[in-house]
């Protein structure tokens, strides 16, 4: 697969043009940062997520009262995206309709996304394009994997999320992956800043849902050392953190997302799901979320 390869003389990072996901980030330290894909595990490195994050029900979303089929986030992650700008610490991707994707969702549209490296970390930005004649819903989202335990001898249990402001620790309940059927309130995380992580608590309860958070940053440390990165996401409202069940896995998704998985009580009709932004034609909406290493 051909990948794009940026550098800034400090940070390095590949970026694959299959599904615009970066799968490489060496930092000024030279470790790696972004899980390796292992395909016995999850052979995904940072998927990007568009016009859907998280499943819709029986994979089917209506769009102005017509049913359409759609994957679990979306259709974004497959295709082959198209090299618009670069430079040697940037990249400007974007991905434009298709006959497979108006099967799905029946817009003209342009999904850019954009990989920036920085002193000590890197941008991931995400700018959509409605240039059909009628109002486009979307939704939008990150999915990247962070090698954890980042340091030798370090244990996964090592490490926790600690935000910048107390929080409720309400997480949305999607039983396999699949639709919200309700909430938590996180013995673990209630009423606190630190969430401690485990593969229990994903052997548990799969994904973690946080669409209630007063916080728009994270970091993922090691509560020995305090080295971790450290993750915001300003504009998007939802942060689902991850792992595969049952693999005990040396990875941990962080994900941003502008929208989230349909609830057991939603419509189906994509105009009215949370968080779904309804762009109107010839306008365009932008968001960005920045990873940046704590030494």
């Amino acid at each position: 697969m051909e990948k794009i390869k940026l550098s800034n003389g400090k940070c390095t990072a590949e970026i694959q043009l299959q599904g615009a996901q970066i799968t490489s980030f060496h930092g000024p330290d030279g470790r790696e940062v972004i899980w390796q894909a292992d395909p016995s595990v999850w052979a995904s490195h940072a998927p990007v997520l568009f016009p859907i994050c998280g499943s819709v029900a029986d994979g089917v979303i209506r769009i102005e009262g017509k049913p359409y089929t759609m994957p679990k986030h979306g259709f974004s992650r497959k295709p082959e995206y198209e090299v618009l700008k670069q430079g040697d610490d940037f990249v400007e991707l974007a991905l434009y309709p298709s006959e497979e994707t108006r099967a799905m969702y029946p817009f003209d549209f342009v999904f850019h996304v954009t990989y920036t490296l920085l002193e000590n970390g890197y941008v991931t930005a995400f700018t959509v394009e409605n240039n059909s004649d009628r109002v486009m819903p979307f939704c939008v989202g990150g999915h990247p994997a962070f090698i954890v335990p980042m340091e030798e001898g370090a244990r996964f249990t090592d490490y926790q999320l600690v935000f910048p402001q107390v929080e409720e620790g309400k997480n949305l309940l999607a039983p396999g992956g699949y639709l919200i059927s309700g909430f938590e309130y996180m013995d673990c995380f209630h009423n606190s800043d630190t969430l401690p992580l485990s593969h229990k608590l994903f052997d548990e309860h799969d994904a973690l849902i946080f669409a209630d958070l007063k916080s728009r940053s994270v970091k993922l440390v090691n509560r020995n050392s305090g080295k971790g990165l450290l993750f915001e996401f300003p504009k998007l409202e939802v942060l689902a953190v991850w792992t595969m069940p049952g693999k005990h896995a040396p990875y941990v998704c962080l994900e941003p997302w502008h929208g989230m998985p349909a609830t057991v009580e939603e419509s189906g009709d994509f105009e009215n799901k949370p968080f779904a932004t309804l762009l109107e034609p010839g306008r365009s909406w932008q968001a960005s979320f920045t990873t940046t290493l704590i030494d």
